[in-house]
């Protein structure tokens, strides 16, 4: 029987202590079979070899303070400093600009793989501050290309993505209540389409995009 090993093993204690790149790295690598291993491996360094000489109650005592990790839904960052450099989100999305919007809808197809070019968009040097309010640099799509980004705690694109998400469903819930209050007031247009499949359907979509929405803000 071989002598006992020792490991120093650090474990991250919240996303900002798991960088972009090995997230992205883990989502690639994990499925349902290797999930645990490969979040042990990515997170703390240890590798299948290490993993197989544990102790059970280790591995499981590691496996689940990775997994309380994992399952945070961090809040959006608005300001964070990286490399001497301070970066702002953008103050006024309702102004984006079309430049911004392609790219950024484009990135959005697949927002992992392009996590740093998402924030490269989102978040750019900031330029001035008043009064809780900041200014960013005007969009320059070789410029801010989010390089270096892959440094970043998850917890920033993850906060990003989540309040993208938080967007898209509010403004898909107010446009089903209205279409959903236009209906009941348009006794032509009930005639023709009210239906199991159109008023109780949109009323059954709204409420449960509510309930997703509802689990995103807790």
């Amino acid at each position: 029987m071989g002598d006992t090993q020792f490991v120093n093993v650090s474990i991250p204690e919240s996303l900002s202590d798991i960088k972009l790149s090995k997230y992205k790295r883990f989502l690639m690598m994990a499925n349902e079979e290797n999930g645990d291993e490969q979040a042990l491996y990515h997170f703390c360094g240890l590798s299948p070899i290490v993993q197989e000489g544990m102790k059970k109650k280790d591995r499981d005592y590691i496996r689940n303070k990775i997994g309380i990790v994992l399952n945070e839904k961090p809040s959006l960052v608005k300001i964070f400093k990286h490399k001497g450099v301070e970066y702002g989100f953008h103050p006024k999305l309702e102004d984006i600009s079309m430049g911004e919007y392609i790219d950024l809808e484009e990135y959005l197809k697949d927002p992992y793989k392009n996590a740093e070019k998402v924030l490269g968009v989102l978040y750019r040097p900031v330029t001035s501050k008043l009064y809780g309010r900041h200014l960013i640099e005007n969009y320059d799509p070789d410029k801010h290309n989010g390089l270096g980004f892959q440094d970043l705690g998850a917890d920033i694109f993850l906060g990003c993505l989540l309040f993208f998400y938080r967007l898209e469903i509010s403004l898909l819930i107010t446009f089903l209540r209205s279409s959903q209050k236009e209906t009941e007031t348009n006794q032509h247009l009930i005639n023709k389409l009210s239906s199991q499949e159109s008023g109780v359907g949109m009323g059954q979509l709204t409420r449960l995009l509510e309930g997703i929405s509802s689990s995103l803000k807790k």
